[in-house]
C-alpha cells in the first residue's frame, strides 16, 4: 500500500478572481496609497513577504491578514496608573507588556522604560543603581549613586500590548526628555 501526500485543497475562486485574502491586501494597498515598502512598515510584515503575498507566489493566509490588521490598529494602550506616588507593592501592575516612567518628588523624570513584564521590569529598575550622580544628605560635596527606589516617588505605568508600539513610544518619550531622563538609550523607531 503506497502512502501518499495530502495536499491543502485550495477554495475555489471564480475564474479571474484572486484568492479574497490576496485580494484584501491588494485592495488595502489601494486604500491606504501606501508603497509596497511603507504598507509593509504599517503591517508588521516584511516587504518581500508583502510583495510574494501580493503576487500570489505566497498564499496568503486568515492568520497574515489578522495580523496585518492588528498591525494597523496597534494604538491601544491602557493606563494602570498614572503619575502617582509608588506604591510599596506593585500587585496592582499586570504582569504585561507596556511602557513605565519614574519621577522623582519634584516630578522630573529619572526613567522611561518599555518592559515584556511591566511588574518585573519596575522591581529590577527600582533595585539598580542610578546611572547618574546624586549629592545627598548632610555632605552635598560627596557624589553618590543610589538605587532608583531611594530616588522615585512617582510611577507612571501602561499596559501596551503591541511590542512595536511599546519600542515606538519609549524611543517617542526618551527624544522628548533627552537632558532629564536618565535611560541613556534613544533607540531608532521601527
Amino acid at each position: 500500500m503506497r502512502s501518499r501526500a495530502i495536499l491543502p485543497r485550495m477554495k475555489a475562486t471564480p475564474q479571474g478572481r484572486k484568492p479574497r485574502y490576496q485580494e484584501f491586501l491588494q485592495t488595502l494597498q489601494e486604500v491606504t496609497e501606501l508603497s509596497t515598502p511603507d504598507l509593509a512598515k504599517a503591517i508588521g510584515k516584511k516587504q518581500t513577504n508583502l510583495l510574494q503575498y501580493l503576487n500570489g507566489a505566497i498564499p496568503t493566509g486568515r492568520m497574515a491578514v489578522q495580523s496585518a490588521i492588528r498591525h494597523l490598529a496597534e494604538w491601544r494602550l491602557t493606563p494602570r496608573q498614572e503619575v502617582q506616588l509608588l506604591p510599596n507593592k506593585m500587585t496592582f501592575i499586570p504582569e504585561a507588556g507596556g511602557i513605565y516612567a519614574l519621577f522623582d518628588s519634584a516630578g522630573n523624570a529619572l526613567y522611561v522604560g518599555q518592559a515584556t513584564n511591566l511588574r518585573a521590569e519596575i522591581v529590577q529598575t527600582l533595585g539598580r543603581r542610578a546611572n547618574f550622580p546624586v549629592r545627598r544628605g548632610p555632605n552635598l560635596s560627596k557624589k553618590q549613586r543610589p538605587k532608583y527606589r531611594e530616588l522615585v516617588h512617582f510611577l507612571s505605568a501602561y499596559e501596551v500590548p503591541s511590542p512595536r508600539l511599546r519600542h515606538n513610544l519609549e524611543a517617542l518619550i526618551l527624544r522628548i526628555f533627552p537632558n532629564q531622563s536618565h535611560n541613556n538609550k534613544l533607540g531608532k523607531f521601527r
